[in-house]
This record gives C-alpha cells, structure tokens and sequence, in this order.
C-alpha cells in the first residue's frame, strides 16, 4: 500500500511541478479553510523547517512531521526502505530522521546555509518549495519538493531534484 502511495506522490509532484504556470507563482501563506483554525500555516511550516535545516537541528526539523509522515527522496542519500524507480522511501519518522540526521549534519552545513527558497500553494493541502543551493557556482544544486500538509504537520513530501545547470 505505502508503494502504491508513494508512487502517487512521485505522479502527483511530477504533474505539479510541470503544470504550473506563471498565474500561480505567489508565495503560499494561507492555511487550507477545513484545517484546523490552531494549525500553522505551510508558509510557517515550511520557513521553520528551512530554518532548521540550516541550523543544523534535527529535532526543530522533526517536530513538524505526522508519526505517520511519508518522504521520497532521491536514491543515493540515505538508504529508504524501498527503492521507487531512483528514489527511496521513507515511512515514519523514526526513518525520515535518518534521511535528515544526513541533511543536517556538519557535512552538510555550507548546501544549507547557501540554500533559498520560494514557495506556491497549489491547493489541497499542496505546497511546492523549489530552492536552490550554491546558486551561481560549479556545485548548485536545485529541485522542487512537493509538501502535503495537514493539521499543521507535514503529512508527505516527495524531493525532486533539478538536473545539473549546463556550463560552458
């Protein structure tokens, strides 16, 4: 079943990253109208998590994500439970916490603090955040991941990563 879902996701974010189109780009700032009134919103979610991220701190990182929380990320970063046509899934957050334990520690620390980001609400609980790390160097490295967020907590989260920019 979590193959099936994850499979989804991977659909779901590929179709919204490519369907979006330049009537849409404003940044994400309001909760969805049947979520929870106490609930923050993906904007502050998301910020937060950024922020951690370049802190370096695990635990500010995981504290938004559901127990159950579902992330595909790109193989080759850390070991998922199953590998999705070159990605890897990670189910729960005691497994999501591995994937960020890497993301988050020292050797890790310049991508982080280098990295910017914008966000689009795409409705549903939806929201896409492309950054980018080491813009303008030989190293940058850039993607979008597709966010579902309910209740204030990070439900799933699908990491696409952009090819490398051409150089000439």
């Amino acid at each position: 079943m979590r193959l099936l879902l994850a499979a989804a996701i991977l659909s779901l974010g590929a179709i919204a990253a490519c369907s979006a189109d330049s009537s849409s780009t404003a940044a994400a700032t309001a909760t969805n109208p049947t979520a929870d009134s106490t609930a923050d919103s993906a904007q502050v979610i998301l910020d937060r998590h950024v922020a951690a991220m370049k802190a370096g701190d695990l635990d500010a990182v995981m504290a938004d994500y559901a127990d159950n929380a579902l992330v595909i990320a790109p193989h080759g970063v850390v070991a998922g439970e199953t590998d999705v046509g070159g990605f890897n899934v990670f189910d729960g957050k005691a497994n999501i916490s591995r994937l960020f334990a890497v993301l988050t520690n020292k050797d890790n620390a310049a991508g982080m603090a280098s990295m910017t980001t914008t966000y689009e609400s795409r409705g549903n609980d939806v929201t896409l955040m492309r950054w980018v790390q080491f813009a303008g160097t030989p190293q940058e490295m850039s993607g979008t991941d597709v966010w579902v967020i309910r209740g204030g907590k990070v439900q799933s989260q699908a990491v696409l990563l952009n090819p490398p920019p051409t150089r000439k």
